[in-house]
């Protein structure tokens, strides 16, 4: 008997085309979230996978904030971050399929006050260019210490980094830009077009965009990050304009609601028996449109993240590269306080979906690759793990930079000139506006972002370390520059790094 029950389930495994005696996938998801999720200090995780058309699992680990008992759990909202790419880029997509516009579109057609500083650039720059991060601008320094309204009219202050379709370099306001298609062409708004065209059919009801749906709504985790060596609670990015950004990165969803999007996307567009993209336009999101070179910054990374293979290549919205023979598409999603992962194998009909409440780079790459490796029968390799270790050289690495900067310093150093006479405004055409006061004694930095406003105390020539009040933002320095005369007439933030100019007052402009 014990001979012939074997011989049958052989048979049957045969006949459904699956490994006899194999193993189920994530008989052991649990114990690896958990044990992910202590190594990076994260507070709380959520997982979905989808499989041949279908949610095989969604749950939630930890809980929504620290310090608090609310658990997470498969419709908590995260801040997906720059996964929300793919949904913007849908969402044009739609107006592809619509023939209202083209993915080769001429963005000065349709958004007739955009510049960059290469007027050829400017004329020839497409929608497809801005989708596909191809646009030779990387992405800006401003980008993160500026207000969010004027960061698309301050790119035509930017220097190109490449040459004009011949390098891909990531660029958020590329996005930011696209987005403006949306109500330049229908009249709606970004939010209100995304809401109505891919939220609604695709039954993702808790999924928002808004500051103030957020705000609105419950199960919703709260964003951490490390302050000061310890993991706490820190701000909504940007909570002062993030409504502005939210085509970039601003989408909030679960792990129920970001499976329907992945069902979708599998399923070449279709969604529950019904059309809501169009294969052509799946198909475009998915086919490479520039290669991602490896041996250098965000390229680096994304390998990193997603091991396997040699040939990384970003589409519209979408990244890819091979693992194991098989294809991935997949994306990432990082904003301060939550880190995300989107991956799908379309020859398996697999997706994975990982939604953090951490500011970090692993733990959800290794959950990804634990899944991936279990149902692709790879070797186990904790990807977490590795990363992990790259992590805490890196970090080992950057407290020994510190450390011999601060053996630099002059002993007894006094500043050269009065405080007073470090004190007023500065400006810069690409980088903004910088506020230098002298208050109880010391000088304090404003720049355009509320969230960077900075107390200076003198560290030695004129070099200030300047300790962000925000302490998610910890500690920078400031150096000042002076003209022949000794006047103080220019202030930069090497590490970011940024750089202004004195901005002279009305006499001086009359003199």
């Amino acid at each position: 008997m014990k001979i012939r029950a074997t011989m049958l389930i052989a048979f049957m495994a045969v006949l459904l085309n699956v490994p006899a005696f194999a193993a189920p996938p994530l008989v052991d998801l649990d114990a690896y979230v958990r044990q992910t999720m202590q190594q990076w200090q994260v507070p709380g995780m959520a997982v979905a996978v989808v499989k041949d058309g279908k949610v095989v699992l969604a749950r939630g680990y930890g809980v929504r904030e620290l310090g608090k008992p609310g658990k997470v759990d498969a419709d908590t909202l995260f801040d997906i971050g720059s996964n929300t790419k793919s949904f913007t880029a849908a969402a044009l997509g739609t107006l592809v399929s619509a023939g209202k516009l083209g993915w080769d579109a001429h963005v000065v057609d349709h958004i007739s006050d955009f510049r960059l500083r290469s007027p050829y650039v400017t004329q020839e720059l497409t929608l497809r260019d801005l989708l596909s991060h191809r646009s030779g601008y990387c992405d800006p320094d401003m980008w993160y210490t500026s207000d969010a309204s004027d960061v698309i009219r301050r790119m035509r202050y930017q220097k190109p980094d490449y040459a004009f379709r011949a390098h891909f370099c990531y660029n958020n306001i590329m996005y930011l830009t696209a987005a403006r298609f949306i109500p330049a062409v229908t009249g709606e708004s970004w939010d209100h077009y995304v809401a109505t065209n891919l939220f609604k059919p695709l039954a993702m009801n808790r999924t928002v965009t808004t500051d103030a749906e957020v705000a609105a709504s419950s199960d919703v985790a709260a964003p951490h990050g490390m302050v000061d060596g310890k993991p706490a609670v820190i701000r909504r990015y940007w909570a002062h304009n993030m409504d502005l950004m939210a085509a970039v990165g601003g989408i909030n969803s679960s792990a129920n609601d970001m499976s329907h999007w992945l069902l979708m996307l599998l399923a070449d567009g279709k969604y529950d028996g019904k059309t809501v993209l169009d294969k052509a336009i799946v198909t475009a999101m998915e086919t490479p449109q520039i290669p991602v070179p490896t041996d250098s910054g965000v390229g680096r990374e994304i390998a990193a993240w997603m091991p396997g293979g040699d040939s990384y290549s970003y589409g519209l919205g979408l990244l890819m590269n091979e693992y194991a023979g098989h294809k991935l598409v997949w994306h990432a999603g990082d904003i301060d306080g939550m880190a995300s992962a989107m991956v799908m194998v379309p020859d398996q009909q697999l997706g994975v979906v990982v939604l953090t409440n951490m500011t970090e780079s692993g733990s959800r790459f290794g959950v990804v690759m634990h899944i991936l490796q279990q149902y692709l029968q790879q070797p186990a390799d904790d990807v977490g793990a590795t990363l992990f270790a790259q992590t805490q050289k890196a970090e080992a690495a950057a407290k020994l930079a510190e450390k011999k900067l601060a053996a630099t310093r002059k002993p007894d150093s006094r500043s050269p000139l009065p405080l007073v006479d470090y004190a007023g405004k500065y400006a810069d055409s690409y980088n903004g506006a910088a506020d230098v006061t002298l208050e109880n004694g010391h000088l304090v930095l404003r720049l355009d972002n509320p969230d960077f406003v900075g107390d200076l105390r003198h560290w030695h020539d004129d070099t200030f370390r300047v300790s962000w009040r925000y302490r998610y933002y910890g500690d920078s320095y400031v150096s000042f520059g002076q003209d022949l005369s000794g006047v103080v007439d220019k202030l930069s933030l090497p590490q970011i790094p940024l750089h202004f100019e004195r901005a002279k007052t009305s006499t001086e402009t009359a003199q």
